[in-house]
């Protein structure tokens, strides 16, 4: 049986950093809109990194709901 304290504190790491990688992706897609305005030649990288955030808040999103059944599956502690 997994340690509830352990998976609780994984569970939170995880949102943490899907909230981080949220937010990448927001600032790369407001650097796009930029980008795109001017034409710039930068435009293939800057859609290469969105696309490596977009797989990044899939994969940290699935994790997640994959953590979260598990919480709901593992008893609390008593004390």
């Amino acid at each position: 049986m997994p340690d509830p304290t352990r998976l609780l504190a994984e569970t939170k790491r995880t949102t943490a950093l899907l909230s981080d990688a949220r937010s990448v992706l927001r600032r790369v897609d407001k650097l796009a809109a930029r980008a795109s305005a001017v034409d710039d030649p930068a435009l293939p990288q800057i859609a290469e990194v969105r696309s490596a955030a977009e797989r990044l808040v899939t994969q940290l999103g699935r994790r997640q709901q994959a953590e979260q059944r598990q919480m709901k599956r593992t008893p609390t502690r008593q004390r």
